[in-house]
């Protein structure tokens, strides 16, 4: 995590939701364990869990959600995913300006969790008037 979010306008109050985001994310680090590092366009957040053992979830344990509001990152949207089971690795689509891409890819460590994700947040309002899918 670094000032990226800084631009040739001073950037006052970019700099200040920078703050905020970063130590959100932080805060999730720690309650979590998990790690998190961005790379290629994108922010992976666990990868695997803390004391996870063996190879990664088979095949069918990962979700494609889209549709994401593109001012929510892990703080808000981990917790929300959470919900149908343990999360081995969240992929958040990145922007080169800071901003989330819309969609984010959640592998679960079972298929079941995958399915049952499907199942309660396929068209979750995780906001008012906006629904992921």
């Amino acid at each position: 995590m670094n000032e990226e979010n800084i631009d040739g306008t001073n950037g006052c109050s970019k700099v200040r939701t920078g703050i905020q985001n970063e130590a959100a994310l932080l805060a999730l680090m720690e309650k979590t364990g998990y790690n998190m590092v961005q790379e290629n366009g994108q922010r992976k957040f666990g990868g695997p869990p803390p004391g996870w053992e063996g190879p990664p979830p088979p095949r069918g344990c990962e979700v494609f959600v889209g549709k994401i509001p593109r001012d929510m990152y892990e703080d808000e949207l981990v917790p929300v995913f959470e919900r149908a089971g343990k999360i081995y690795e969240f992929r958040l689509m990145m922007e080169f300006s800071g901003e989330n891409r819309g969609y984010a890819f959640v592998m679960y460590t079972t298929k079941e969790e995958a399915q049952l994700a499907i199942r309660i947040l396929n068209n979750y309002e995780i906001r008012p008037g906006k629904f992921i899918g």
